[in-house]
C-alpha cells in the first residue's frame, strides 16, 4: 500500500470511487433516480479538480498496485455545527469495500490526525450516517465522540448524521 497526497491527476478517479462506496453504503435498496442524479452530480472529476485546488482542503489516498482504494479529504475551514470553535473536519474517508478490514482506514485516519496537529489544529469533527454501524464503531475505537447530529436532506427524506468530534494531543 502506498499513501500521497492526491493531486489533480486523481481527481477522476476519486470521483468513481466516491460514486462506488457512496452508492454501496446508502443504495441498500437499489438504485432509483434521486440516488443517480445525486451521485452524478455532487461526485464530478470537475468538483474533485476544485477541491484539489483549494489550499483549506487536502485528500491524502491509498494506492494498492497503482490503484486507487481509498482516501481521506480534510478540511481545515469547516466549522463545527455543534461547537463553533472547531474547524477542522474529516469531511470523507471512503475505503473500497474489496479493501475493507485491512487496515487501510486506520492508516488513513491516523495520516488525517497528522496533518491537523501540523497546522497547530487541537480538534477535529466528521459525520457518520446513523445507520453505518460499522463506521461509528471504526471512530468509536479512534476516540472519536458523540456531539449531536444533523440532517442530511436527499429529496425530502431526512436522513441523521451523528456529529463526532476528537480532541488532538499534541506529539
Amino acid at each position: 500500500m502506498e499513501f500521497r497526497q492526491a493531486g489533480a491527476a486523481d481527481a477522476a478517479n476519486l470521483a468513481a470511487l466516491t460514486v462506488q462506496v457512496w452508492l454501496h453504503t446508502y443504495a441498500k435498496r437499489g438504485i432509483r433516480g434521486v440516488l443517480s442524479n445525486y451521485v452524478l452530480s455532487e461526485f464530478t472529476t470537475d468538483k474533485f479538480r476544485q477541491v484539489l485546488a483549494d489550499q483549506n482542503q487536502m485528500i491524502i489516498l491509498c494506492e494498492a498496485d497503482a490503484h486507487l482504494v481509498g482516501y481521506v479529504r480534510l478540511d481545515f475551514s469547516s466549522p463545527c455545527p455543534t461547537d463553533d470553535s472547531v474547524h477542522s473536519e474529516i469531511s470523507t474517508l471512503y475505503v473500497q469495500a474489496h479493501f475493507l478490514r485491512r487496515g487501510i482506514g486506520t492508516q488513513l485516519l491516523l495520516r488525517a490526525l497528522d496533518a491537523f496537529r501540523r497546522r497547530g489544529r487541537k480538534s477535529v469533527w466528521l459525520s457518520v450516517n446513523h445507520e453505518n454501524a460499522d463506521a461509528i464503531g471504526f471512530y468509536d475505537r479512534h476516540g472519536f465522540q458523540r456531539q449531536g447530529s444533523l440532517d442530511f436532506e436527499l429529496d425530502g427524506e431526512r436522513h441523521e448524521n451523528f456529529i463526532l468530534r476528537r480532541a488532538l494531543r499534541e506529539v
